[in-house]
């Protein structure tokens, strides 16, 4: 009875999604057809390593090893899996923002909360549909930049692609358990919406600043998008410290927006 209960929240929330889904599926999956089709032509270019070399400083403090671009790997990380989380932020921020708060706005509250289920599986359901989500269109991203890569034939393997994919993922759901907290917690859902936007915003401009600044090179341990980039390297290194923190934060979002729901007067 508990799973089916919840199979039928998740599947109803996720067929909710689909429509959007799709949408922002084939919306990256362009852009990574773009990214890697441009390719062959920016390192065909005459005199790029100098180019990359007289780049601005801050400009390379923020890419990393520009050097880098001129082969796939580096060109796809700098251009395309490094905005991935921001990118998908505001995809799964206004969605989860509307799990909760959206459904009391819609007076749809009471239909679902009809059946003698915990608010607990509610939440949790919700979420698993929206974690899915961005699961299905970062399959798009993977599938469409393997394709792409075979047919610029420049080898780089389908499991590199899939990894720096989904790398991606942790912190997209830790924004998407932020918006759920905040949907549960506050009166409407545009008001989670900006809560976790401004959390989104100031993380990537602390980053941002981090990476500038050199007095600030150091405070990776605090920042979001750092822990977000160490979990899979520029050389195909898994490191499972970062991306085990940001699945335990998840975790823990998760935990206080089921809890923040289990308290909410459903009549304010």
């Amino acid at each position: 009875m508990m799973f089916g209960v919840l199979g039928n929240i998740y599947l109803k929330t996720l067929r909710d999604l689909r429509g959007s889904v799709l949408a922002w599926g084939l919306g990256l999956a362009a852009a990574a057809a773009a990214n890697v089709l441009f390719f062959p032509t920016v390192q065909s270019m005459p005199g790029m390593l100098e180019f990359l070399d007289n780049l601005p400083p801050a400009f390379k403090a923020m890419v990393g090893d520009v050097r880098a671009m001129v082969q796939l790997e580096g060109f796809l990380r700098a251009k395309l899996f490094d905005p991935l989380p921001l990118l998908l932020a505001i995809f799964i921020v206004p969605r989860g923002a509307a799990l909760i708060a959206g459904e009391i706005e819609l007076k749809s509250i009471d239909l679902l909360m009809a059946r003698p289920v915990p608010r607990w599986r509610v939440a949790l359901g919700k979420f698993l549909a929206l974690a899915t989500a961005t699961v299905i269109i970062a399959a798009f991203v993977a599938a469409t930049a393997i394709i792409c890569t075979r047919i610029i034939e420049t080898y780089i393997s389908a499991g590199y692609l899939v990894l720096s994919t989904l790398n991606a993922l942790p912190l997209t759901w830790l924004f998407g358990a932020l918006a759920m907290f905040f949907s549960s917690s506050l009166p409407r859902a545009r008001h989670a919406s900006l809560a976790t936007g401004f959390i989104v915003v100031a993380s990537y401009m602390f980053e941002t600043l981090r990476l500038l600044s050199p007095s600030m090179r150091s405070w990776d341990e605090v920042s979001l998008f750092a822990h977000q980039k160490a979990g899979f390297t520029l050389a195909g290194v898994i490191h499972w410290g970062p991306i085990g923190l940001l699945v335990g934060l998840v975790v823990l979002m998760t935990i206080a927006a089921a809890v923040a729901f289990e308290r909410r007067d459903l009549a304010s």
